[in-house]
């Protein structure tokens, strides 16, 4: 895994290595390795800190689970990056009360 991670990382932040990112989880997620989605959530936030697109579907995925807490911690997080390609997507979920 750290060698797919080290090969993704030295790709540039462009719409194919996002692409990437999301089947990894979606495959992760399909074979019901929970703690591996979180892993590869963590790591695609920290590789692209400003995708609210990836910080809803990790909340999502918290919720999905009945982890109300770890969701809201996670929008948290989100709201406080310096910058977010589209917040709208985050401030949507703050309006339904999360």
């Amino acid at each position: 895994m750290l060698e797919f991670f080290a090969l993704l990382f030295a790709c540039p932040n462009n719409g194919f290595s996002l692409q990437i990112f999301k089947k990894y989880i979606e495959i992760e997620l399909q074979l019901g390795n929970i703690d591996r989605c979180r892993k590869l959530y963590e790591k695609y936030l920290d590789w692209s800190p400003e995708n609210c697109y990836a910080w809803t579907k990790y909340a999502e995925l918290e919720r999905s689970l009945c982890e109300t807490e770890r969701a809201r911690a996670i929008y948290e997080l989100a709201i406080a990056q310096p910058a977010l390609d589209m917040p709208e997507l985050l401030w949507k979920v703050a309006d339904l009360g999360l």
